[in-house]
C-alpha cells in the first residue's frame, strides 16, 4: 500500500518486504513547483520535515527534499 506523503501531494512511499520504495512525480506539467525560502531553488517535492513512515517503527522519520537549481 502506498503512502502518499509530502507538501505537494507528489511524493509517496510503498514498503516492499524490508525495502522503501519512494515515487515522486516530477512531470512539471503535473507538479506544482515551488520556490525553496532562499528563491536559488524550485523546489519539486518535500516532506516538509521528518514524518513517519507507515510499515516501518514509529521512530523512523523520512526527511527528504527534491529540488532543482534556478
Amino acid at each position: 500500500m502506498a503512502d502518499k506523503i509530502g507538501r505537494y501531494g507528489n511524493f509517496q512511499t510503498i514498503m516492499n518486504g524490508t525495502k522503501l520504495i519512494i515515487e515522486i512525480e516530477t512531470d512539471p506539467n503535473k507538479v506544482d513547483m515551488q520556490p525553496s525560502s532562499s528563491g536559488k531553488s524550485m523546489v519539486i517535492s518535500t516532506t516538509g520535515g521528518a514524518k513517519p513512515v507507515d510499515g516501518m517503527s514509529p521512530a523512523t522519520r523520512l526527511n527528504l527534499t527534491l529540488y532543482m537549481r534556478k
